[in-house]
This record gives structure tokens, sequence and C-alpha cells, in this order.
């Protein structure tokens, strides 16, 4: 009998014990879910949610502010101008005139003539992929010359440190898709040099618009696939 009754007592109490536990489970919270995004919200929760062993690549921008400034220059003197912490350099009568030369990618070789009177450029730049991204306007093209210390450069500062393993070029959105181009592939002279002390990359510029330190890819934290940058124009392209 003594027997007995113990048994009905811890039969009785395992039945609480484990009526608890699943009390417990049914009012647990359920993990999150991955998010199920539509097309076109892929590229901004990518730069949100990078793999966060990258460095800044495949991050949100570190900075959402822009600015502007306007620079008149003489083109016919060397000319340096610096807005924030990024700087063109000028040669003198390096610009060609806007008047009388061709823009585009079949004309940065082309012979043009030097423009001779003031030119006002409207300079803007901002933070774009979490990189260093400038734009100028209006659009022009540069004499062209085998002479380096005749070419127009461009240093620009990122907003991430550098990584001294990597390579990273400047790319030119181009107008006419707004795609990213590497327009060392096919140009040596463009090839970009990193100074991974100062967080600097300056290459040498045939021509104006938008231009933005080389990002590398974007990363999907939840895969860890990646994405390279130039698939990207406003939009993910490929995915």
């Amino acid at each position: 009998m003594r027997v007995s009754m113990m048994v009905r007592w811890c039969t009785a109490l395992t039945v609480v014990v484990l009526t608890a536990a699943c009390s417990d489970t049914a009012t647990a919270p359920p993990p999150a879910a991955r998010p199920r995004l539509q097309f076109g919200s892929y590229e901004q929760w990518l730069l949100d949610n990078g793999g966060v062993s990258r460095d800044g690549r495949g991050r949100k921008n570190k900075t959402d502010s822009g600015w502007t400034q306007d620079f008149t220059i003489d083109p016919t003197q060397a000319t340096t101008i610096k807005a924030g912490d990024h700087v063109v350099s000028f040669p003198a009568n390096a610009i060609c005139d806007p008047a009388t030369s061709g823009y585009g990618e079949d004309q940065w070789e082309a012979p043009c003539t030097p423009l001779q009177s003031p030119i006002t450029l409207h300079v803007s730049w901002n933070s774009k992929f979490g990189h260093a991204f400038i734009d100028f306007q209006p659009a022009l093209r540069f004499v062209p010359t085998s002479d380096p210390s005749q070419y127009v450069t461009l240093t620009m500062k990122d907003y991430y440190d550098l990584d001294p393993s990597y390579h990273y070029p400047i790319y030119w959105q181009r107008p006419s898709d707004g795609m990213w181009v590497d327009e060392s592939v096919n140009d040596p002279s463009l090839w970009a040099t990193n100074d991974v002390q100062n967080n600097r990359v300056t290459r040498r510029l045939k021509h104006f618009s938008g231009y933005l330190v080389g990002a590398g890819e974007v990363c999907d934290a939840w895969a860890g696939s990646c994405a390279p940058i130039m698939s990207f124009a406003g939009y993910l392209v490929g995915f």
C-alpha cells in the first residue's frame, strides 16, 4: 500500500512538471523569421545587414549627409580644388572646351581645344554603399595626353578604413545607364593607387561625372554570399 501511494504521487508530480514545460513552450516567442523582401528592397536590406567581418563592404552608409560646393577656376592655370576630404588637381590647359568638344566613351581620346575662359564646377559628395562618392557638373572631358605630369587626378578619402590586402579602384558611374564602371580594366593609366595609411585612393580622370571608391562587394548576411558592387545601379540587378 505504501509503495502504491508513492507511485501515484510520483506519477502526479511528473504530469504537473510536463504540463508546465509544455505551457512554457507554447507561450515562448517564435524565432525571428528572415525578412521576405520585394525585389526592389534587397539593396537597402543588404546595405543595412552586410557581413560583419567585411569592415564596411555591404554595410549601411556611415553618413547620410551630403555636401555641395561651387568652384570657379581658371583653366589656363594649374589649379587644385578641395571638396571636403576629396581633392582634384588640374594642370594648366587640361580642360576641353565643352562648347566644341564631344562627350562620351568614344570621345575620351579625341583631340580637343583647351578651354581658355573661367568655368564654374558644381561638386557634390556624400556616401554610397558606405563608401565615398563624388559628382561633378557640368560633364567635361580633359585634353588627351600620355604625359603623367599633365593628368587630371582625383584623390578621395573613404569613410571606412582601407584594407591593405584589397585594391580599391575608383569606379565611374556611367550616366547612360547608372552602372559602375572600372575604367582601369581597359586603360592602365586609370589604375588607382591606394594610400592605406591615410585612407585615400587616387586615380587619373579623363572626364567628369560621378565617382565612387571601390566597395568591392555587397554581402547577404543570411547566406554569406556576395554580389559585386558592379551589379548595382540604383537597385540590385543580380542576386
